[in-house]
């Protein structure tokens, strides 16, 4: 892992369908700059791990999962009052950075949120869900 790689950002379809879709909804004027943000963040994910806003989770043999925060452009709240999060897998080999799912409090069913996130990880992502057995 070098610190000075940039990664291809990718959404995964799951995110994408179940997630992005309510934030486009919910922040119409300003998601399009908000996620340029996020894409800008991720292709740099190992700078990004070096600051406060994202935190390594797992670390498998070719893949890491990693909790970033976020927050929505032109808010004047921080990342972390906004409890914006996003999951990615981090593939070193191929510097792919896929954004597996991108949340908000409001998304989680249960009181735990890791055991959330796991679960639709693990039920909607087959090329990962191994690592979580």
């Amino acid at each position: 892992m070098s610190i000075s790689n940039n990664y291809n950002v990718l959404v995964g379809e799951y995110a994408r369908r179940h997630f992005m879709k309510r934030f486009e909804k919910k922040h119409k004027w300003v998601w399009t700059q908000t996620f340029s943000v996020i894409e800008n963040m991720l292709i740099r994910i190992n700078w990004l791990l070096l600051s406060t806003k994202a935190e390594e989770i797992h670390k498998f043999e070719d893949c890491r999962i990693i909790k970033c925060e976020f927050k929505i452009v032109w808010s004047n709240s921080s990342a972390k009052t906004w409890w914006n999060r996003i999951i990615v897998s981090v593939n070193d080999e191929t510097n792919e950075c896929k954004i597996l799912l991108i949340y908000s409090k409001t998304d989680i069913v249960w009181n735990h949120e890791t055991v959330w996130w796991e679960k639709e990880i693990i039920n909607n992502y087959d090329e990962i869900k191994e690592y979580f057995k």
